[in-house]
């Protein structure tokens, strides 16, 4: 009997692992160090502090791309694991820990002279090893700098906010490397990754004054791709609005500027065909008699049956190359269409999208494609897998991952019929947060049944957005300033 091979497979899995939970406990650290840098930054001198940052950034080294147009370079594990074995064993409790900020730096203060040689050695090994893949330039711009990675989760008209919170964002010239969206978090990614150096102010000119008939209508669909619903979400407008050239064509996701990628939920077909038949054909239920409102909120509670990995599983719109010819507003929709409420369909112009969603509904044996929110509503695991797979737009794979969450558990009144949902929405964050350096969660927000807010509700949730993200803009900031081995440490490398 052969037992090498599955052996082999079993333990380069588990090598695999290890290595993906080290860099996440890396990243943590690095993040439990810049906020006690905020807190208490006279306890420690800059040098010594971004020595520190330097370290972690160099311990988690994997994969990088020196420049744009190279080859990815896989970097020697064994050179990197004794560096990133001390810091995990000497800062990881200290940093992650209940002392104070200065404390915390007092320590590490401690540390920085074994800390400095350590990353001097193992700086020139790494460049004598890799002298014909990446030069020191390249070395120190992988280790000492972080893309801004923005994860913008789902919740309707409540996720109006995260136009003001990237408002703040381009106010201070702090430009996403990547976007990864989902549902209502996939339509304003959307219009944010189309230029690098958008203007937040035009995108609200082109929605302040938008109708209902302009996004929704309750005109029947065909049922081809996604589940019948109440209303037919066409996206008219975004439509009209996301197109190229004369013959004015639908923008592709790979056409955006800053790479996006876009969550939706995969239903799977031998598990839906097993749920309640007033779930699978919600229109020949007995709420079709009942006002609008109510049969939306009824049929809100029929969407718990759909939050399961055996019924639901998310996939990444633009992660591989056969997706990113989505048409942009397609995957959006498809992403926003929540299950028996809203029906996504691609219009006729859709050739492209209709051919790849067939393909992939036949290969992964799917009953509809609907809202990412049910199998993933904020996405930083998959963001910080597309950072791994090189999706940032310089393919680097330090990153710092902002994430916003607008759809949570609420103690008040206009809210509270909402809590079984965003209570199991909140059972998905177990394991997104902890991808995500910042999670902000917005404590002011619009109805998420207010998909079509005005204008005057509009601006009300962009100044909530602008304002609680500028409670978070020190720590973005700081988070992504470059940092080095500087001074007396750079003439020593240099030696």
């Amino acid at each position: 009997m052969n037992t090498a091979r599955p052996t082999a497979t079993a333990l380069s899995r588990a090598d695999v692992e290890r290595d993906e939970r080290e860099r996440l406990q890396l990243q943590r650290m690095e993040r439990a160090l810049v906020r006690a840098w905020l807190g208490a930054p006279s306890a420690i001198a800059d040098a010594d502090y971004q020595c520190l940052r330097y370290a972690l950034g160099l311990a988690r080294l994997h994969v990088f791309r020196p420049a744009s147009g190279q080859d990815d370079v896989t970097v020697d594990s064994a050179q990197i694991a004794p560096l990133r074995a001390w810091l995990l064993e000497h800062l990881y409790d200290r940093l992650r820990g209940s002392a104070t900020a200065e404390e915390k730096l007092v320590y590490c203060l401690e540390a920085v002279p074994g800390l400095r040689a350590r990353c001097i050695a193992l700086r020139r090994r790494l460049l004598a090893t890799h002298g014909n893949d990446f030069d020191a330039a390249a070395l120190d711009r992988e280790a000492g700098r972080r893309a801004l990675v923005v994860v913008a989760g789902g919740g309707g008209g409540a996720g109006y906010v995260y136009a003001g919170a990237f408002a703040r964002l381009m106010e201070d010239n702090l430009i996403p490397d990547y976007i990864v969206g989902n549902s209502i978090g996939a339509i304003l990614g959307l219009f944010r990754a189309q230029r690098r150096h958008g203007d937040v102010n035009e995108y609200l000119d082109f929605a302040r004054p938008l109708k209902n008939g302009d996004i929704f209508s309750t005109a029947r669909r065909r049922r081809e791709f996604c589940l019948p619903g109440l209303l037919h979400l066409h996206l008219r407008a975004l439509h009209q609005r996301m197109s190229t050239g004369d013959l004015r064509r639908p923008l592709r996701l790979d056409e955006m500027e800053i790479p996006l990628d876009l969550i939706v939920a995969g239903i799977r077909r031998r598990p839906y065909e097993r749920l309640a038949s007033d779930v699978r054909a919600p229109e020949r239920g007995a709420d079709r008699w009942l006002p609008m409102w109510m049969r939306v909120a009824a049929r809100f509670t029929r969407l718990l049956q759909f939050f399961s990995a055996d019924v639901v599983e998310p996939i990444v719109l633009g992660r591989d190359t056969d997706t990113r010819a989505v048409h942009a507003v397609d995957a959006a929709g498809f992403s926003a269409a929540v299950p028996t409420i809203l029906q996504y369909e691609p219009g006729p112009r859709a050739g492209v999208t209709r051919e790849i969603f067939s393909e992939l509904m036949a290969r992964r044996e799917l009953a509809a494609i609907v809202d990412g929110g049910v199998a993933d509503n904020v996405p930083a695991r998959a963001a910080w897998q597309g950072v791994a797979a090189g999706r940032a737009a310089t393919a680097t794979r330090n990153a710092y991952y902002l994430a916003f969450d607008c759809f949570f558990p609420r103690v008040d009144a206009k809210n509270l019929w909402l809590w079984p949902i965003t209570q199991t929405v909140q059972m998905q964050m177990r394991i997104n947060r902890v991808y995500a350096d910042t999670m902000v969660r917005f404590d002011k927000t619009l109805s998420p049944l207010n998909i079509v807010p005005g204008g005057e509700a509009l601006d009300l949730a962009v100044g909530w957005g602008y304002r609680q993200m500028d409670a978070q803009i020190d720590e973005v900031r700081e988070m992504l300033r470059p940092v080095a081995l500087t001074g007396a440490d750079a003439r020593a490398v240099a030696s």
